[in-house]
């Protein structure tokens, strides 16, 4: 579990933090004011507990959370310190002064402890499974239960599918359209049923006869899991385990697929996220681009498969996820941090895998140069001659699938081969975009 604590103060900072921690079981995050608790939120939104002041100095801090939470329709508790009647109903209020304990024991309260677990200090009853867990399995190995408000921080938990029993997919795609994002299992029950459904899936896609439009959609339903898990925990084994294994199944399509024409027109036409479907077609269309350059090496297949299933890891919404180039980011109805998170994802991308096994020194370049410069900062129009071959090789690619999905972009592919060669200027980029005037078989 984690906390956001907005608190200036240092020595009531820590008070909190080490209290929180230690008697409700959660890991406090220090943000100095709403500004940077919602840059964080806009990558990491999986918070399950927001405590804040009123005001900080001359920040509304706390309505600023609650007005931006709700822009979101994000549903995350909020603990205010100091009255605030604007948001009295949208929040838990404390009135100054408070005493820390009483803002511990309700912290524990809406985390799930009870008086009795606060005391034996373990972890709420139940905590949220995202929805796409359940797309690929028929059966769970635990209860699963849905939560039900009752209150500004009080739920209730039914449970709705019991532990062996059989169900059809389509209660779950019913749960989704009635707005669910998360079912609920019992806390002892977390690891045990992630591992349950990361290795039906593993198992799933390491099938060799499984059907393409069936490993397709399996393996964008890991890519979801995995970002999913990666905002939450980081990687462990079996994210990695996870990982590794769509990104495989990505290669495995690209290498055995006889006809990579059929491939893209899949791609282009699944029911799948628009996140996976430019992942996996930068990955197809990459990987032949370079099966047309004299340094070709097979090993490169795997290599851009990886970077294309991690290039947009911190990327949440899909308007942030179909932001190309600096003119891209007026577009869109973003705030600042969402645009910040932009900005910044191809080098926080490469700082996340570096605590991924297969993480080498040319990963890291392509991850840094996906947008044309090095530092994995912003923007690059008309990237320079001398980044990494591999990199150059990502945007052509990357750039050719932005404009395809583009619906308001002709899908002539001459005149998107000429809009590419109007972009850049060097010559090794015309001599990569013309290897697309090849026929895709």
């Amino acid at each position: 579990m984690q906390t956001i604590l907005i608190e200036d103060n240092e020595k009531l900072f820590r008070l909190y933090s080490i209290n929180l921690n230690t008697y409700a079981g959660t890991d406090v995050i220090d943000r100095k004011s709403a500004r940077e608790a919602i840059e964080l939120l806009n990558i990491l939104p999986n918070i399950d507990l927001i405590i804040t002041r009123n005001k900080i100095k001359e920040e509304n801090t706390a309505e600023d959370i609650i007005n931006f939470l709700s822009s979101k329709n994000i549903d995350i508790p909020v603990i205010v310190l100091g009255e605030n009647k604007n948001i009295e109903e949208q929040a838990i209020i404390f009135t100054e002064p408070v005493a820390w304990e009483t803002v511990i024991k309700k912290s524990a309260q809406v985390l799930g402890i009870s008086l009795e677990d606060l005391k034996k200090k373990i972890r709420p009853e139940y905590v949220p499974i995202n929805i796409r867990f359940f797309y690929d399995i028929s059966e769970v190995p635990c209860d699963i239960y849905i939560r039900i408000k009752q209150g500004i921080g009080e739920y209730q938990f039914i449970k709705r599918i019991h532990s062996k029993d059989a169900f059809a997919k389509d209660l779950i795609e019913k749960y989704e359209e009635q707005g669910l994002h998360d079912l609920y299992v019992a806390s002892d029950y977390q690891q045990y049923f992630v591992t349950f459904v990361t290795n039906q899936i593993i198992q799933k896609l390491e099938d060799d006869d499984l059907e393409t439009n069936e490993r397709i959609s399996t393996t964008a339903n890991a890519y979801g899991i995995v970002n999913d898990q990666l905002a939450k925990i980081g990687f462990d084994e079996s994210i990695v385990q996870l990982s590794d294994s769509a990104i495989n199944s990505m290669s495995k399509m690209i290498k055995e697929k006889s006809d990579l024409g059929n491939l893209l027109k899949m791609l282009f036409s699944s029911k799948i996220s628009y996140a996976y479907q430019r992942a996996h077609l930068r990955a197809v269309l990459g990987n032949f681009i370079l099966s047309k350059q004299n340094w070709y090496e097979k090993t490169l297949v795997d290599l851009m498969s990886f970077a294309s299933f991690f290039a947009d890891i911190t990327l949440k919404s899909e308007a942030q996820h179909k932001i190309h180039s600096r003119d891209d980011l007026e577009k869109y109805n973003l705030s600042e941090d969402e645009k910040n998170t932009v900005i910044y994802h191809a080098k926080n991308a490469a700082n996340i895998l570096k605590s991924h096994p297969q993480f080498s020194d040319y990963l890291e370049m392509i991850m840094l140069q996906q947008h044309g410069r090095k530092d994995g900062i912003g923007f690059d129009n008309d990237p320079p001659e001398d980044l990494f071959p591999v990199s150059k090789v990502f945007i052509i690619a990357d750039h050719f699938v932005y404009l395809m999905l583009d619906p308001n972009v002709p899908k002539v592919k001459k005149d998107v081969l000429d809009t590419l060669l109007e972009a850049y200027s060097g010559e090794s980029y015309h001599k990569l975009i013309k290897t697309l005037e090849f026929k895709i078989e």
